[in-house]
């Protein structure tokens, strides 16, 4: 829940952007799997993730795209945050470099996936350390 104060009116906030409101406005909206299933939103080269326990903020370093520009890799860097349910112990944040292929479906429609290596701090020890998870993801394109 102590998530939820932060992640809404963050989300609040990039929705009201007035920029969005034409059309190539480079804003996405869509839904994935990364810290757990969530909610993504991407606007020009930050993406974010939120669901109920977890955050994650990402800026794009660096994008490599085929011919056609219908897919693309790209490297980002960025943070997370993943509450540990009722317990404050389990808790952790840290830094993140996602490392992706997205494509187009269809005109509006992107998927992507990608490699999270990421470093965690925590409280708890087990929960601290190097690690690799994986995303992957459909947005809406605006």
């Amino acid at each position: 829940m102590k998530l939820l104060r932060i992640a809404l009116p963050l989300l609040a906030t990039l929705f009201s952007a007035p920029s969005l409101a034409n059309n190539n406005s480079g804003f996405g909206l869509g839904v994935a799997y990364d810290l757990g299933a969530g909610v993504t939103a991407q606007f020009r080269g930050t993406s974010i993730f939120v669901n109920s326990d977890a955050i994650a903020v990402d800026m794009r370093l660096q994008n490599f795209y085929n011919d056609r520009r219908t897919m693309h890799a790209y490297i980002d860097a960025g943070g997370f945050f993943v509450g540990g349910d009722h317990d404050d112990y389990n808790d952790k944040a840290g830094v993140r470099l996602p490392i992706g292929l997205s494509f187009g479906i269809a005109p509006s429609l992107q998927a992507y996936i990608q490699a999270v290596p990421n470093f965690a701090f925590s409280d708890n020890d087990r929960k601290e350390g190097f690690g690799v998870d994986g995303a992957l993801g459909v947005r809406l394109r605006f």
